[in-house]
């Protein structure tokens, strides 16, 4: 009730009103949202194709085991690039080792 009444005070005085519950529930999302990994708006085949590239294969390594052309492991790692903000492969790995993809014990 209190809150209620708390709430139409101030909407009515021009100022908008939050409960703290939900004030607390934007300021943790927005938190997660950023310690989030960039790996999570990877598809399968992107993760995949960004750990065999961080474990140093070769384009043409990956592409034979994928079965799949050289042409499109490079189309995947510039869209990798393109989707985490980076520039390379050493760029990925680190990204990999700091977002716990990749084990640092097994390179």
């Amino acid at each position: 009730g209190q809150e209620v009444l708390t709430a139409v005070r101030q909407v009515a005085s021009g100022r908008r009103y939050l409960s703290p519950s939900i004030a607390q529930a934007l300021a943790l999302r927005s938190y997660d949202e950023k310690s989030a990994s960039p790996f999570d708006t990877l598809s399968e085949r992107e993760i995949q194709i960004s750990l065999m590239i961080s474990n140093g294969l070769r384009v043409q390594d990956i592409a034979d085991t994928l079965h799949i052309q050289a042409k499109t492991v490079n189309s995947y790692r510039y869209r990798l690039f393109s989707k985490l903000d980076i520039s390379g492969d050493v760029e990925l790995t680190h990204l990999a080792i700091r977002h716990g993809i990749l084990d640092t014990e097994t390179l």
